[in-house]
């Protein structure tokens, strides 16, 4: 008796269940994003003549384009199923990164990757968020967010180091093709998925009648301050590094050994999610992470950036896995109107970005000092606790 092995229908075989083919997207989708990501707003940085203002307002343009088609994207995702729009949502970012790539010799580009990468984010987070919430089970929901943090995790811990050395070895251009590769690779499992679709039935009005209802407006907060947050560490932080002439490969480190140090507290942090008072593990996450960012303003070395950031991604994880259980809960409960409440979160925090981003451009412009923002970062952070059940303080 003989047997053959076939990478074909081991591949296939894997890739049957529905949530592996999902995480295995994300995975690879991560792994691709993850080399470039912290080095971007640097690349952009550079590009813009080390205009601050003008490189927040490159990001402020898109997570604008994005808050106003976000309601599109529940359209076509009702329209065409929630993993082909993700499926077509790689080509929108595999053009983005080529228009990246060749900046320097078309100006112009700079409109047409702005409108790409909206695009991009439009067809893919919305049917994210939904698709996972479809698949994740009420009971074990803490544990399936940890299982996606992992999932999302373990690449982008690899990555970050894999992007530095690249940069380091190849520059900018040897980057982009890597990322450029493995984004292609990362649609490969959405191309074995079946058609899922989901009923969006909001109108433009409806949408942002939603983000303006008064029994909305602390979800809304959270939401905002959630995705402020964010922004500080994702874009700014790395900008700051780099002005503290970290190396790319340090940076790339840094960034990686933050993460893992917090992987395996993510899987922690999913399963007590499902028997501790989520609100109460929120609230003790946004407090833990206003305290690692205040720690963060005082940082002046790579070493000191090195242990920061550890802190702060543990602290962040401690916050980030009760908060995404319970928003996910939330949008369960939501029955046929899950899809609305995502659309509506996509609007809050991507408008909230752009209103951010453009403020933060005009300080930029007379204290061009970007550890102010982490002071910011530290105030925001406690807004986390709105999606829950806020402490209330009793003064005599």
């Amino acid at each position: 008796m003989s047997f053959h092995f076939s990478p074909i229908y081991f591949l296939r075989y894997f890739l049957k269940k529905e949530a592996t083919q999902f995480l295995t997207s994300v995975a690879i989708r991560n792994l691709a994003l993850g080399m470039i990501l912290i080095f971007e707003p640097i690349y952009l940085y550079l590009y813009f003549g080390k205009s601050l203002s003008l490189t927040v307002l490159f990001f402020a343009a898109v997570f604008g384009l994005y808050g106003l088609l976000a309601v599109f994207g529940g359209k076509i995702m009702a329209k065409i199923g929630l993993r082909r729009s993700m499926l077509i949502s790689h080509f929108f970012f595999f053009s983005y990164y080529l228009c990246l790539f060749f900046f320097n010799q078309i100006f112009l580009l700079i409109t047409l990757a702005i409108v790409l990468r909206a695009v991009g984010m439009v067809l893919f987070w919305p049917a994210f968020h939904i698709d996972f919430a479809l698949f994740s089970k009420k009971n074990h929901r803490g544990r399936e967010v940890g299982k996606l943090s992992v999932a999302c995790s373990i690449p982008v811990i690899i990555s970050p180091i894999l992007g530095g050395w690249i940069l380091s070895i190849s520059g900018y251009p040897g980057l982009f093709i890597a990322v450029l590769v493995a984004l292609f690779a990362s649609a490969i499992p959405l191309f074995l998925s079946k058609k899922k679709r989901v009923i969006y039935t909001d109108s433009f009005i409806g949408a942002w009648q939603r983000v303006f209802k008064k029994e909305n407006r602390q979800t809304s907060l959270a939401l905002a301050t959630n995705a402020l947050e964010g922004v500080i560490n994702g874009y700014l932080w790395p900008l700051f590094m780099f002005i503290l002439a970290i190396s790319y490969a340090a940076m790339g480190g840094i960034t990686s050994f933050a993460l893992a140090a917090s992987l395996l507290f993510a899987l922690y942090m999913g399963k007590i999610s499902d028997t501790k008072e989520r609100t109460w593990l929120l609230n003790i996450g946004a407090v833990w992470t206003s305290i690692a960012w205040l720690i963060k303003y005082f940082v002046v070395m790579p070493f000191d950036a090195f242990l920061a950031q550890t802190l702060y991604r543990t602290c962040r994880t401690s916050a980030s896995i009760p908060f995404q259980t319970i928003f996910y809960e939330k949008a369960s409960l939501k029955g046929a109107e899950a899809d609305e409440f995502i659309i509506y979160r996509e609007i809050v925090m991507n408008l909230s970005k752009f209103f951010f981003l453009v403020i933060l451009a005009g300080i930029f412009l007379i204290f061009p000092y970007i550890n102010i923002t982490f002071l910011i970062a530290a105030v925001l952070s406690l807004g986390f606790m709105f999606l829950g059940k806020p402490p209330k303080f009793k003064f005599k």
